[in-house]
């Protein structure tokens, strides 16, 4: 009995003796500090302590739930952060933000730790625990992941848990974290188009359900509008990109299932067990990734656009009703109506009408020497310059017949190229304006958006050929001939029309002067209508390698360099084309061509 005593009492001893060297037993109890100094795994961290000032804070009475980050941990961090040991310890500032992150208030003991919810640490912002595999895996404010390898280590004044990584707080709101993913990007673009970046970079906190890139894709499909087109109906976008926006911090264990969610737009809609999203319209959205966190807030990604119910589509308004929805274009609303074209632009259509924007219309009204007010009192110009923007039929970009003649309902023509892979339009009046965005398809036909307004001609072919020096030759030949009268008829019709320089040429070549050939009419008659074909012939339209008839009753072709070849064999070059007029189109050659002798 008595060696069974003794050998009970050298136990308790060794025990005693045992929590002596860890800073226990009677009095001696260790702290948050104690166990991270005491420990070897934790020397930086000790250090950190120290340095940031919370020695006495961890060392108090108030308990706390520490995260405590190994050397390793501390190691790698300094290897991301490219700074060495000593540089993290002397930056006070960012050492005290990375170690409060790290302190709950309170003890939180693994078996509270409360899985996939939003925990928030001393330090301010938060961070989320989830069980993965048995361990407990930390997700910090930069979406950066820390393993506890350890948990439940007891001090006087509360518990610490071992991490194998550097918790940092978050450093981007829910703005910059999209923008930091290739597959937002259509998403930004529509958060700058409605100018919510601001109210989304706010203290917050906002939950984003974010639709990639694809489900952008597949609602403009559904919508039938193009990127451009709904970037630039701010209101519309607006109230489809709140709708997305839920007020508060809502990670996945937080959403309540089968219950509405009310969005910041106003309306609400469900999310259900296998995290699908229905919308107000019922249609049906997946989450398909949940709780990347921000500083002011958490991004969930979907994989569709989801609407309100109370969303005017576009394919649900008329094209003076969209117009009408789109602030840019408030001037030319002014304009239709004024012009009291509102019923014909509502009417079933389909038209196309080419929208010039608010900025199109000053830049207009300096233009003309003009105030808006003279513009919208002036109905004939108006209604004349605005029916010069619609088509009586609907046609989107991927139909534009590129270089051709287009008739607008005002008569006349313009035409549009592909340049640089931009639609340009050259009104008659050879100004050129550029479509912002295109194929906003309404109820009764399409919009594209312009940053000019067009202008019909105003010059026929004499008047156009007069206000260009480089054929003042051809226009003394022309009255000479006694053909102005016939160039300026209605027309249409196509001149090739020789440059000074090739009649200075040709007068070389047949060896007269330039009175002798003005002075011989049947010769100039001959020559000058044999530049002159009927109807639009724009570049896009001539007929290559083919015999074209001209009103001089001869022939001349053209291959695909553009040389002309006439009836004496004889070459020019097509040196400029289409320059519109009102009752036709000039070509500029840099020869001038002669039919048979």
């Amino acid at each position: 009995m008595r060696l069974l005593n003794w050998f009970k009492g050298l136990l308790m001893a060794g025990f005693l003796a045992g929590l002596a060297a860890c800073g226990g037993g009677s009095g001696s109890s260790p702290t948050l500090v104690d166990l991270a100094r005491n420990d070897a795994r934790f020397s930086v961290l000790a250090e950190a302590i120290q340095a940031a000032d919370l020695t006495s804070t961890l060392s108090g009475p108030t308990t706390y739930t520490v995260l405590a980050p190994t050397d390793a941990a501390f190691a790698a961090l300094l290897t991301e952060l490219n700074l060495t040991k000593a540089q993290l310890l002397a930056n006070k500032p960012l050492l005290t933000a990375v170690l409060q992150y790290h302190v709950l208030a309170g003890e939180v003991p693994r078996t509270a730790v409360p899985l996939g919810k939003a925990i928030t640490p001393v330090g301010g912002g938060f961070f989320k625990v989830d069980s993965q595999g048995g361990a407990l895996v930390v997700t910090d404010g930069r979406n950066r992941k820390a393993t506890i390898t350890q948990t439940d280590l007891v001090a006087t004044n509360g518990l610490l848990h071992v991490v194998d990584k550097v918790l940092l707080p978050a450093d981007k709101t829910v703005v910059q974290t999209a923008q930091g993913a290739p597959v937002f990007s259509t998403l930004v673009d529509a958060v700058v188009a409605a100018n919510l970046q601001g109210t989304l970079s706010g203290t917050g906190p906002f939950t984003v359900f974010a639709p990639t890139n694809a489900a952008f894709a597949a609602a403009l499909t559904e919508l039938g509008v193009s990127k451009e087109a709904l970037l630039a109906d701010t209101a519309l976008l607006t109230k489809i990109l709140t709708y997305h926006v839920v007020p508060g911090r809502v990670l996945k264990a937080d959403v309540p299932v089968g219950a509405a969610i009310t969005t910041v737009e106003g309306q609400t809609f469900s999310v259900d067990a296998s995290l699908a999203i229905t919308d107000r319209l019922g249609r049906k959205a997946a989450i398909t990734a949940t709780d990347t966190l921000a500083s002011n807030g958490v991004v969930h990604t979907i994989d569709k656009v989801i609407l309100p119910s109370d969303v005017t589509l576009p394919g649900q308004r008329t094209l003076v009703q969209q117009l009408q929805a789109m602030p840019q274009f408030s001037i030319l609303v002014e304009a239709v109506v004024a012009a009291n074209l509102q019923d014909a632009l509502s009417a079933a259509g389909p038209l196309t009408v080419f929208a010039p924007t608010n900025n199109a219309f000053a830049a207009l009204l300096a233009e003309l020497g003009l105030t808006k007010d003279q513009l919208l009192a002036n109905k004939p110009l108006l209604s004349a310059v605005l029916q010069y923007h619609v088509l009586g039929s609907q046609v989107v970009s991927s139909a534009v017949p590129l270089g051709k003649a287009i008739t607008p309902l005002a008569g006349g023509i313009f035409k549009i190229d592909s340049t640089g892979g931009a639609l340009v339009v050259t009104d008659g009046r050879n100004r050129r304006a550029t479509i912002g965005f295109a194929d906003l398809r309404v109820k009764n036909g399409v919009i594209h958006a312009l940053d000019k307004v067009l202008l019909p001609a105003n010059q026929d072919i004499v008047q156009t050929a007069i206000s260009l020096p480089q054929f003042s030759i051809l226009v003394e030949a022309v009255v000479a001939a006694g053909l102005q009268d016939a160039l300026a008829a209605p027309g249409p019709l196509t001149v090739f029309a020789p440059t000074n320089t090739a009649f200075a040429a040709l007068l070389g070549e047949l060896g007269v002067t330039k009175e002798q050939l003005l002075a011989d009419k049947p010769l100039l008659t001959q020559v000058l209508t044999y530049h002159v074909v009927p109807g639009h012939v724009l570049k896009a339209d001539v007929p290559l390698n083919t015999p074209i008839a001209t009103l001089q009753g001869d022939t001349f072709t053209v291959n695909a360099n553009l040389a002309i070849t006439d009836q004496r064999a004889r070459s020019a070059g097509i040196t400029a084309t289409d320059v519109l007029a009102s009752n036709g189109v000039i070509h500029v050659i840099d020869k001038v061509i002669l039919p048979r002798p």
